[in-house]
């Protein structure tokens, strides 16, 4: 049970995290996308889709966190990432927090479905024992 608390407060972290955070474009999203891969890891039957939004979520964040530096760099591309004042910094901040955050819900699925498979072994021993 704790795992699947440790989830729900990861996913209401992502959650705030996009609503209320002084995150640029496209980083919202990307809190979105993982709390609801993280809502979807809570349960048995929609953990490896979860797991799979989570895993990429985090690999997208690794590779956007300092795309901001590269694009305000240069006169060519800067409508793609807003590069006033601190968006560049913000941008990566949320970016490397995504990615913190959904590994850690990445770790929470994979210890929720390890209790859940002993449990499953547990019963099944238990019915062989009787027999």
């Amino acid at each position: 049970m704790g795992e699947q608390a440790g989830l729900a407060i990861v996913c209401a972290l992502m959650v705030g995290c996009a609503a209320f955070g002084p995150f640029p474009h496209p980083v919202p999203l990307l809190f979105a996308i993982a709390a609801v891969g993280a809502a979807n890891a809570a349960f048995p039957l929609m953990r490896t889709f979860g797991s799979a939004l989570l895993g990429g979520v985090a690999a997208a964040s690794i590779g956007l966190a300092a795309v901001p530096y590269v694009t305000c760099s240069s006169e060519k591309f800067t409508e793609v990432f807003t590069c006033t004042g601190d968006a560049p910094t913000w941008h990566m901040t949320g970016a490397v927090l995504v990615a913190g955050l959904s590994g850690a819900g990445l770790v929470l699925a994979r210890v929720l479905g390890t209790a859940v498979l002993e449990r499953r072994l547990a019963a099944v021993e238990r019915r062989g024992d009787r027999e």
